[in-house]
């Protein structure tokens, strides 16, 4: 007998916009577990030396050196997976950052062992994103870029909100030091079990700084202010909640990071959607000055005990503080020639690095001498008002860019160098997604 072959149902296509999404979502669950891994570390870092009798300026020195190493993986992490490619980089750094965590625990109080073994995840930290934000940025369309960058922000700064609740319930044993290895661990198995083929090595090369100075001052001046700020706020304000809560400190530095998190991800677009239609500088002056009264906010309703408004408060420093980085970027793309364009924003990140290594002693130091811990806010009010003045008397000084030269606003955290060749502003061809297509000529 004779069977007729089965009739196999149609096979609908993926659509082609989803189908982007569906080829970077083992690389953004990556990096959404290394994220949430990063923040957990931080947690983990602050409550560990504080329980070891550390010092806030100890505890910010020690948060330095991992800020320094995250600058040098940043800088040097592009030779290595261009040498071994990006499953065996992103592999090796995320079962380094692992170690680091089993190690930690060995380090007692010893200030120099922290901050050697803290400054190797950072540059651990630093090659995983830009192993896994290179490949994405090479996996995606240019025509859908700046929509995949801005899911696979949103998506991945939930890791960093949930993450600290998940090592709460641990802190002050060795299961917190557990978990954090094993997120950087998970981070690995979605990379490990892909079937994709690696692309070639997407990071931009950085300009000098001076050339972002000369060209952009408000944008040199923000980026090193936002790395100053929000990384000292980001590594220490753990050591604010045990200040405050004594008695519940680890969940009330979990609802603290999801504040100031949340905040920056609702603040975001309309500090974007303003800097389109204004002078970016003043829009930049805006969010610090949101951000400042929100630190001073926080400082004062921690004096008053009521944790209820810091946590109000807390929303609005990040919708101001967190939100302007992304102006600052869009402001020295405006000033850019075409084709220095993905350099200039990695100068930005370079000049956020910078903040980021000399922010947190000063903000520990802060906290030495202000009681309670609030220090830490009392640093970023004084800081993020400052860089207000600054950037309103620069646009009084100076006009702003052109209105026909000017890039629209991008999503742009401050992770890697191959955050520039995502950014779809660095492309040579910019296509209008409202332009009618050109004709074909008839024959």
């Amino acid at each position: 007998m004779i069977r007729t072959p089965r009739r196999m149902g149609p096979r609908w296509p993926v659509p082609v916009g989803l189908s982007a999404y569906r080829n970077i979502l083992a690389l953004v669950a990556a990096l959404t577990l290394l994220q949430g891994a990063m923040a957990a570390l931080a947690v983990v870092m602050s409550f560990s030396l504080i329980a070891g009798g550390v010092s806030p300026a100890g505890i910010g020195l020690v948060a330095s050196a991992y800020s320094a190493g995250f600058l040098a993986g940043t800088l040097v992490a592009p030779f290595e997976i261009g040498r071994i490619g990006h499953i065996r980089a992103f592999t090796l750094l995320g079962g380094l950052c692992a170690l680091v965590m089993l190690l930690l625990p060995l380090a007692g109080p010893a200030l120099a062992g922290w901050a050697l073994l803290l400054a190797l995840a950072g540059l651990g930290a630093a090659g995983m994103l830009t192993a896994g934000e290179s490949w994405i940025a090479n996996a995606a369309p240019a025509q859908r870029r700046g929509a995949i960058l801005g899911f696979y922000h949103m998506v991945s700064k939930s890791g960093a909100i949930a993450a600290p609740f998940l090592v709460a319930g641990a802190i002050g044993g060795l299961g917190a030091f557990m978990i954090v290895a094993g997120l950087f661990v998970m981070a690995l198995l979605p990379v490990a079990a892909t079937n994709r083929t690696q692309p070639e090595l997407v990071a931009a090369r950085p300009l000098w700084p001076t050339r972002l100075i000369a060209l952009a001052p408000a944008s040199a001046l923000a980026a090193f202010c936002a790395g100053a700020v929000n990384n000292s706020v980001a590594q220490l304000y753990p050591v604010f909640a045990a200040g405050v809560a004594a008695e519940s400190v680890a969940a009330f530095s979990a609802q603290l990071n999801g504040a100031i998190l949340a905040g920056a991800m609702v603040g975001l677009w309309p500090a974007g959607l303003l800097s389109d239609r204004f002078d970016r500088r003043v829009v930049i002056a805006g969010a610090a000055a949101l951000g400042a009264a929100s630190a001073a906010g926080i400082a004062l309703a921690a004096a008053a005990g009521n944790s209820g408004a810091i946590l109000w408060c807390a929303a609005l420093f990040g919708a101001g503080s967190l939100s302007y980085y992304g102006v600052a970027v869009a402001n020295a793309v405006d000033r850019a020639q075409a084709d220095e364009i993905t350099s200039m924003m990695a100068c930005v990140l370079v000049v956020w690095g910078i903040g980021s290594v000399l922010g947190p002693p000063v903000a520990g130091l802060f906290m030495q001498f202000v009681p309670g811990g609030s220090g830490l806010f009392v640093f970023a009010g004084i800081v993020l008002a400052g860089l207000a003045v600054l950037c309103l008397s620069r646009a009084a000084a100076a006009p702003p860019a052109p209105a026909e030269g000017r890039e629209p606003f991008s999503v742009s955290p401050a992770t890697s160098l191959a955050i520039a060749e995502f950014d779809p502003r660095g492309d040579d061809f910019q296509p209008d997604l409202f332009s009618t297509p050109p004709q074909e000529p008839t024959p």
